[in-house]
């Protein structure tokens, strides 16, 4: 009709184009957007945990432990059936499997399933499963290693086979689809307990179709779901009451723990979920998702098309209402909802065609109000949209290249108590210490994941640390951890916390900045009210007690030996300040006149040639040789920006930076040779995000962590890149 009345060139579909076409067609789309999603979505929070249970249940099947199998319980609150299937990785390589393969085949394997999913319901309903093909939340959580794609799969089929078994008016000799359907039910509640709430649709189609319904048939259709459940969940085989118990008391205690409080997520937050597009990954996601338009046009559809379709508001309805009152609102729940509204908007969008088509063919209103440019206007339009839509996929394509290596980790993907990250530091056993504004983080760095296979968060409620704001974080050589907090000094030594003692100093040590140790194991703490020091059992005030310094506000700290003597080197808000401790005497270089807009010495290291750098705020960076200092600004050098937040040395690579901007947020990286070659990191050119820039550390595998102001943390790895 409104090619008709527009002019379109193509005014009908050629005669030999079948529903198999199109259904064919939304597939392919579905496919590469997820093979796209699996490439490109960074690591997120339990998909380490879950390829972890893989692996071992991999180890349990090459011994031949079956009882091991019945009896693992790690994650015992999801059934075993997809981490078993995150165990063939192992079982088709072996233990020597390579991270990559592990971690990209068990994301196709989901993959699979989410496109599976989209397949089922376009043989039901192709304009439904056009809508969920663009659906953002679905395609990140069957996309990456999760425990939705399958169960997902598995209830929509079961929940569509059994209302197509129903709907015929004939007489139903053949009861296969019926049983496919519990089988498919039983499967999918295997895959993760919270998918039995797909029975709500199942109960809705009974009381729709109850005429119809022999109770017979019921009762086996609810037996096969029953047996094929116990059959797929091998940790049920042995004391099934004793282990359904746990389970409910574990999730009822999880909904009051830590990772729910620390989410803090308001009874509504499911709304958010569901009538919004994803907000993070703004990079993966860069074509049109329809989250919103589902939304809507599915609540809409819910009044009209569910009095036509009544189970489809009753499956929306007390689902929704369900995930609105359970206190766990993470994300991927809602997904659940997501194909009744695919099918509520569906049914919409058709009965609205189908009215203006019958208004139309009565009252013949379009044929004056709509315009009829010339069929060469189309033509015109049609390339230029193929042009624009080619472009912005090479663009992206070009741009996803240039991210190789890059991880960009946030609250919301990984266990990180805040995006403010303030200081890095790499323990002694390779355990990496993440200071933020919300408790500090430990993180078992491992090849597979930056987090490891466990982490822990270190705050007010569940530790000794006395402000949560932890600014500097820091490992001594007898494996104390110290976290220097806006309130003071907490540590954790010998596995004990304690808040180092003030009483009897003259002034508080307040907001520590950095930590330093010397050759004789006194930990040294740079502050805003001056230099501490700890020699292992009391905490004295250097900056007044011993030597007055020229400015209290010490924001970095270094430890120096030449010649057998050892220095001290303070950053502070004025410039430098040297302490040769043997003789207690001090160098100081003030340079807060030199550079408009200056902020004070943001960090300093000594390099391999036992050289010190130092970045300012505002006035660059600058090197001292044990002679003179040599700065670099931005009118002698090509310094990005004269905003220098952190420097960090790779021995024999030279020396990477994280720059801020003066007059706006973000900022970028770049690495420098120590001699005239910059690199620089954009995020038009590489996978950096535009953060600022706060913190930098090395891993033990090579990868450079970069902590942000506010954009959470990004992880670099050479090795990625240039494959």
């Amino acid at each position: 009709m409104l090619a008709r009345l527009l002019n379109f060139p193509l005014r009908a579909l050629p005669k030999w184009w079948k529903r198999w076409h199109t259904i064919f067609l939304i597939v392919l789309l579905s496919s590469l957007i997820h093979a796209w999603a699996v490439w490109q979505l960074p690591l997120d929070a339990d998909e380490p945990v879950y390829m972890r249970a893989g692996r071992e249940y991999a180890q349990l099947i090459r011994e031949g432990d079956w009882r091991g199998i019945v009896q693992y319980e790690q994650n015992q609150e999801h059934p075993p059936l997809i981490k078993l299937m995150y165990s063939l990785p192992f079982l088709l390589k072996g233990e020597s499997v390579n991270p990559d393969f592990e971690f990209y085949f068990n994301r196709s394997v989901n993959a699979f399933f989410g496109i599976l999913q989209v397949f089922i319901l376009a043989l039901f309903d192709p304009l439904a499963a056009f809508l969920l093909t663009f659906h953002s939340y679905t395609i990140k959580y069957t996309s990456q290693v999760y425990l939705e794609s399958f169960p997902l799969f598995a209830s929509l089929l079961a929940v569509l086979l059994f209302r197509r078994y129903f709907e015929g008016e004939a007489k139903r000799e053949n009861p296969l689809p019926l049983w496919i359907s519990a089988g498919a039910m039983g499967a999918a509640i295997a895959g993760k307990y919270p998918y039995a709430m797909m029975l709500v649709p199942i109960a809705f189609l009974i009381g729709q179709f109850r005429r119809k319904v022999v109770w017979r048939e019921l009762m086996v259709w609810g037996g096969i779901v029953a047996v094929t459940f116990m059959v797929l969940n091998p940790y049920l085989w042995n004391e099934p009451f004793r282990k359904i118990v746990e389970i409910f008391a574990f999730h009822r205690q999880y909904t009051h723990g830590g990772d729910v409080l620390r989410a803090a997520y308001p009874w509504w937050q499911p709304v958010i979920w569901v009538a919004t597009a994803l907000p993070w990954h703004p990079r993966v996601f860069f074509f049109l998702t329809l989250d919103e338009f589902i939304f809507w046009a599915g609540a809409v559809g819910l009044y009209f098309y569910g009095r036509k379709e009544p189970w489809l508001t009753g499956w929306f309805v007390v689902q929704f209402a369900i995930l609105l009152v359970y206190p766990t609102k993470w994300p991927q729940y809602s997904l659940i909802v997501i194909p009744a509204l695919c099918m509520s908007g569906s049914g919409l969008l058709r009965s609205a065609y189908a009215w203006i088509l019958e208004k139309d063919q009565y009252w013949d209103y379009l044929e004056e109000m709509l315009p009829k440019p010339p069929k060469v206007f189309w033509w015109l339009i049609i390339g230029f949209t193929g042009l624009i839509v080619i472009g912005k996929v090479t663009y992206e394509y070009d741009q996803a290249l240039l991210r190789r290596g890059w991880q960009h980790l946030m609250v919301q993907t990984a266990p990180l108590p805040s995006n403010t990250i303030y200081d890095l530091h790499l323990r002694s056993n390779g355990d990496m210490m993440i200071a933020t504004a919300q408790g500090a983080a430990l993180w078992h760095v491992s090849e597979g994941s930056p987090w490891g296979e466990n982490s822990l968060v270190y705050n007010r409620q569940n530790s000794g640390i006395g402000d949560d704001r932890v600014r500097a974080v820091y490992e001594d050589r007898q494996g104390n951890l110290w976290f220097g907090t806006e309130s003071g000094l907490s540590c954790l030594c010998k596995g004990e916390w304690k808040q180092i003692p003030e009483a009897g100093l003259s002034e508080q040590v307040g907001k520590v900045r950095s930590f330093v140790e010397d050759t004789k194991d006194n930990l040294w703490i740079g502050t805003l009210n001056g230099l501490f020091m700890w020699d292992g059992s009391q905490l004295m005030s250097y900056s007044r007690a011993v030597n007055p310094l020229p400015d209290l506000y010490i924001f970095a700290i270094a430890h120096q030996i030449v010649h057998d003597e050892e220095y001290l080197w303070l950053g502070t808000q004025k410039g430098v300040t040297r302490l040769k401790l043997s003789a207690q005497t001090m160098d100081s270089w003030d340079f807060s006149s030199r550079d408009l807009g200056w902020g004070g010495v943001s960090h300093l290291i000594v390099d391999t040639q036992n050289r010190v750098w130092i970045t300012t705020i505002g006035g660059g960076i600058g090197r001292w040789d044990d002679k003179e200092w040599t700065f670099y600004r931005l009118g002698s050098s090509n310094l990005p920006t004269s905003v220098v937040n952190s420097i960090i040395e790779q021995p024999g690579k030279g020396f990477w930076l994280g720059h801020g901007f003066p007059t706006e947020p973000g900022g970028l990286v770049s690495k420098f040779d120590g001699v005239d070659e910059w690199t620089i990191y954009r995020q038009n050119n590489s996978g950096f995000n535009g953060g600022e820039p706060m913190a930098f550390a090395f891993d033990p595998i090579g990868r450079l962590w970069i902590g942000t102001a506010i954009d959470g943390l990004q992880i670099y790895d050479p090795a990625l890149a240039k494959r």
